[in-house]
């Protein structure tokens, strides 16, 4: 299996291949880069740090971020973070020394840039199972594959349930794990049962296996229904993983004839739409006197492209909601520096230095060291 492909990605959308390796490469969205001609430049921050492994001590992350103890991680932070980067797989591939020519496994994996690695190692320091290694150049896996180490995974997702459409997946993957258990794998009939299942997990059944089971029919996937956002860390570890910070500057009729915006967002595949609707009350609830918001529900859907996005732009919003969440229940990994020079740019824009050739200078050469353009090793 080449886990470079990732076929896991269930709960993205499939319409722009380039743009979801990006997104979970990068940490980045950008929806459409010729949508709106008038900004003169937009730049999701993305948090290269340079020196990474040398200035970002394990130390002082933990003391900084980490909400639980010394040593872990917040365990709906983890859930968070896997509904966003998370993949539960079954790996069928021929093996022609087994008596059916079939090899069963499975595995729980996330997969990251490498710039990312400290947070893989902190995740499964946490978990106390799995190995984290190289995957390719770029990117890096935290991997679970023994039947021992996966009961574990297992517990801690019933213990706290992933909450995108990815919980599907989870009871796929765990009833083919109980025939792996069981070792009905090694039979026929527990091996078609198998490929039953995995026709509706993640991406389905490859080509090769479609033509080696033709007649396989596909066991029906579990219906999904967004149930709320059970606890504040799960948001912070999905936004490490699924949102952006980014800043715009765009052509205005103001005095230096630009005007700055900070935009929060999360794009996902229209199946989640729900999800990026709780994502956004959840915040009204925690920073409003009621739960009731006269303005629209930031979530915009194109279902031509199969595609949802929640975008917080509102000034206000900004200040009042995104900034005082994630500086409670703190983004963590590379992106936390994405947050950090998010927060820069705010104190310029509400003390109204955007509006000064100065400012303005300051926040553009903040964004122009961010992203791809920054080193990092």
């Amino acid at each position: 299996m080449n886990e470079s492909e990732m076929e896991n990605r269930g709960s993205k959308s499939d319409l722009s291949k380039k743009s979801v390796k990006e997104q979970r490469v990068d940490g980045s969205w950008l929806l459409n880069k010729t949508a709106n001609p008038k900004r003169s430049l937009r730049c999701t921050l993305m948090g290269f740090e340079r020196n990474y492994q040398v200035k970002i001590l394990t130390n002082q992350l933990l003391n900084k971020f980490y909400s639980t103890n010394s040593t872990n991680i917040n365990p709906w932070f983890i859930t968070g973070f896997s509904d966003a980067e998370g993949s539960f797989i079954i790996s069928i591939s021929r093996n022609e020394t087994s008596r059916l020519k079939w090899r069963v496994s499975a595995y729980f994996s996330i997969h990251v840039h490498k710039k990312d690695l400290l947070l893989l190692n902190l995740i499964q320091k946490t978990l106390g199972v799995g190995i984290v290694r190289n995957n390719n150049e770029n990117t890096v896996l935290f991997r679970v594959s023994s039947i021992k180490e996966l009961q574990i995974i297992m517990k801690h997702f019933k213990n706290y349930p992933l909450v995108s459409a990815k919980y599907s997946d989870f009871l796929l993957f765990e009833q083919c794990l109980e025939l792996i258990k069981n070792r009905e794998h090694l039979t026929e009939e527990g091996l078609l049962k198998i490929v039953s299942l995995k026709a509706n997990l993640n991406k389905g059944l490859s080509k090769e296996l479609l033509e080696a089971f033709p007649n396989i029919k596909a066991e029906d996937r579990p219906e999904y229904k967004f149930n709320g956002i059970p606890n504040p860390s799960w948001v912070s570890g999905f936004a490490s993983g699924d949102s952006s910070f980014s800043i715009s500057i765009e052509n205005a009729t103001t005095r230096i004839g630009k005007r700055v915006r900070l935009i929060y967002e999360t794009c996902l595949h229209i199946r989640e739409k729900d999800l990026l609707i709780g994502i956004s009350k959840y915040f009204n609830s925690l920073y409003l006197e009621s739960n009731e918001d006269n303005r629209k529900i930031p979530v915009y859907c194109n279902e031509r492209t199969n595609i949802a996005l929640l975008q917080i732009k509102n000034t206000t919003d900004i200040f009042n909601k995104v900034i005082p969440f994630f500086t409670e229940y703190p983004i963590l990994g590379i992106k936390s520096k994405d947050f950090k020079d998010f927060k820069i740019v705010a104190e310029l824009v509400k003390n109204r230095e955007h509006l000064t050739e100065e400012g303005l200078n300051k926040i553009i050469k903040i964004v122009n060291n961010m992203n791809l353009d920054r080193k990092w090793k």
